[in-house]
């Protein structure tokens, strides 16, 4: 068995006197691990970060999605697809040199029913044949000739092969030179003879994953990793109140791209100064657990900034800005406008992301052997039928093999309790008066609750999904009037 652990290589320039890593060099392998971060949706970083990321509510969306029952979800693999979302630039990610997604998209699921002439494969385990009802059982890998890697060279990544690049410890990235080095030392009020240490750190997978966490959640990722302390986020408040002026497309004008009212009802404090919870429907549900398909850099695209404490922003700014020219240019899209997987997106649209194309394949070969052995050479004597085309399908329903629904939650008068943290809930009589133990708990009379039916327009819907992010208070930082706010905490 082999012993051989895949590593990066990347140089520390370190500061000795202060204890703090003033830049790094490094050529493609390190930056190429670094924007993969920005590929991955947001549930795969919780399930890497073991349900600790810190990041606002998502850990408790993600805790929630596991103990729901199936009986609410619309299929068994919506939960599959919440829990271990897909990644449009798995193909690109899965070639880089320490890779963190283990996602395999050329992994496909088909019903290995030689009776059931369905010609559709998906990308989920859990799935099952929309015609047989049978359960769908993995192919080893997607034939090769079908559509399943974008934009995908030798060369592989997101970055071209050469130049040698420079980041800062909050992982602004540019091409290495001279001028760069000494404005940074400059920076540092240092000069050329100082105490600088060179070193250089090998990141395997752990701590790959370490310097995922500490990106999103402080400002010096790398003097963190370096000097192995404790990942914990940056206290900077987080603004909640404005929304970036293109979050508000003319196509809302359009009755398709119109986001209906959701209404909920609030139990909080009369005095406005704390949220118990909210009982909502379907279709907050699926708002908030949808979030977990989206890519990280969907969400900074769309609200301008990642709003949390760390310094994603910074990638994504090197990839506009200063690496823009040491990006391969099939991969700038990829990288700037991240897309969710096919058949992703959630069934209320409030945020703008496009979700890629469904894929498809082209097999040359029979049915029945393409069926019992996938990707294996065709061993019959029968040139009947000898090409298909099979198209990726979608798993939110059982309905037909083209329907089109978006949702992951039944629809219909199931409700929901919803904590302030975005803990959900079936409502039930045990939730509710758990619920209101912890209010007790919290010394809050009962007396002193009210209810408040409201209708959440689309900007208070854009602001408790940044609040999911920024926050662990995302429903009172959004729904209380501004005086009572308590600034948002990590």
């Amino acid at each position: 068995m082999s012993s051989y652990v895949p590593t990066v290589a990347v140089k520390l320039f370190i500061d000795k006197e202060k204890q703090r890593v003033l830049f790094a060099e490094s050529d493609k392998d390190f930056v190429d691990v670094l924007f993969s971060f920005w590929t991955l949706p947001l549930g795969t970083i919780v399930w890497l970060l073991g349900k600790q990321s810190g990041v606002g509510c998502l850990d408790e969306v993600y805790k929630s999605v596991e103990s729901l029952k199936l009986e609410h979800f619309q299929t068994k693999a919506c939960k599959t697809m919440l829990l271990e979302p897909l990644s449009s630039t798995a193909t690109q990610c899965g070639r880089l040199k320490v890779k963190i997604d283990n996602t395999n998209p050329r992994s496909i699921y088909v019903c290995r029913s030689t009776t059931c002439h369905e010609r559709v494969f998906s990308s989920v385990h859990n799935a099952i044949c929309k015609s047989c009802k049978g359960l769908q059982r993995m192919l080893r890998e997607l034939p090769r000739n079908g559509n399943a890697a974008v934009g995908y060279d030798a060369d592989g990544g997101f970055v071209k092969s050469g130049p040698t690049l420079i980041i800062t410890d909050d992982l602004q990235v540019a091409p290495a030179s001279t001028c760069l080095v000494f404005s940074l030392l400059e920076k540092f009020g240092l000069n050329e003879r100082a105490d600088i240490k060179e070193e250089f750190l090998h990141l395997d997978y752990s701590k790959v994953i370490s310097l995922l966490n500490r990106t999103l959640i402080s400002k010096e990722p790398l003097t963190g990793l370096y000097f192995d302390t404790v990942a914990t986020p940056d206290v900077v408040p987080v603004s909640l109140d404005e929304l970036p002026a293109n979050m508000f497309p003319k196509e809302e004008s359009n009755d398709a791209h119109k986001l209906n009212v959701i209404k909920i009802k609030l139990i909080q404090t009369a005095d406005n100064s704390a949220v118990l919870y909210a009982e909502v429907g379907q279709d907050f549900i699926d708002l908030i657990f949808g979030l977990l398909g989206f890519p990280l850099g969907s969400i900074i695209k769309c609200y301008g900034q990642w709003p949390t404490n760390g310094c994603v922003d910074n990638l994504y700014l090197s990839v506009e800005g200063s690496a823009r020219e040491c990006i391969r240019e099939d991969c700038q899209n990829l990288l700037l406008s991240p897309k969710l997987a096919p058949f992703f997106g959630c069934s209320i649209k409030a945020l703008q992301v496009e979700e890629s194309n469904p894929r498809s394949v082209l097999l040359d070969k029979c049915f029945q052997c393409f069926k019992a052995g996938g990707d294996k050479k065709c061993t019959c004597s029968s040139y009947i039928h000898r090409c298909h085309v099979f198209y990726e399908t979608n798993l939110k329903s059982m309905s037909g093999v083209h329907d089109t629904s978006r949702a992951y939650i039944k629809a219909g008068l199931r409700n929901f309790i919803v904590t302030d943290d975005l803990r959900i809930l079936h409502f039930s009589l045990a939730n509710t008066l758990q619920s209101h133990a912890c209010m007790s708990a919290s010394n809050i009379p009962k007396e002193k609750l009210v209810e408040k039916e409201l209708s959440l327009d689309r900007n208070q819907v854009l602001k408790i999904l940044r609040a999911a992010i920024a926050t662990r208070e995302a429903l009172s930082n959004v729904l209380l009037p501004p005086k009572m706010k308590r600034l948002p905490h990590q």
